[in-house]
């Protein structure tokens, strides 16, 4: 497993790690307009590992539409798997918008990496 952690001051923490199966990535803190680039670059990094995606949303407390667009996509090229437990703001988004439907949430990491 490698772990590099990513943060630019925005009050979003990006933790990537790497498993034999899985590009595993921990968001914490929020996504709004100043984390779009730091996001693009996340997920970019993740898609060019060529492994499943998981992302852990579990320390997330607010998700903007830029983070659900990249989850959408990323739940269309890379076999998305999200860890909880959800926070109340990040439920309610993906509830408004129906994409509770689309995701299936793990209760944590290890169940998470099952495939």
């Amino acid at each position: 497993m490698q772990r590099k952690p990513d943060n630019d001051g925005t009050g979003l923490a990006i933790r990537h790690m790497r498993y034999r199966t899985a590009y595993v990535m921990v968001l914490r803190g929020a996504t709004g307009p100043e984390t779009g680039h730091q996001l693009e670059a996340a997920f970019r990094r993740a898609a060019a590992s060529g492994l499943s995606l998981v992302v852990d949303l579990a320390a997330l407390d607010f998700a903007d539409e830029e983070l659900l667009s990249h989850l959408l996509r990323a739940h269309q090229t890379s076999g998305l798997r999200l860890v909880g437990p959800i926070s109340a703001p990040v439920q309610r988004r993906f509830d408004i918008t129906g994409a509770d439907s689309l995701f299936t949430v793990h209760p944590d990491l290890t169940t998470a990496l099952i495939p």
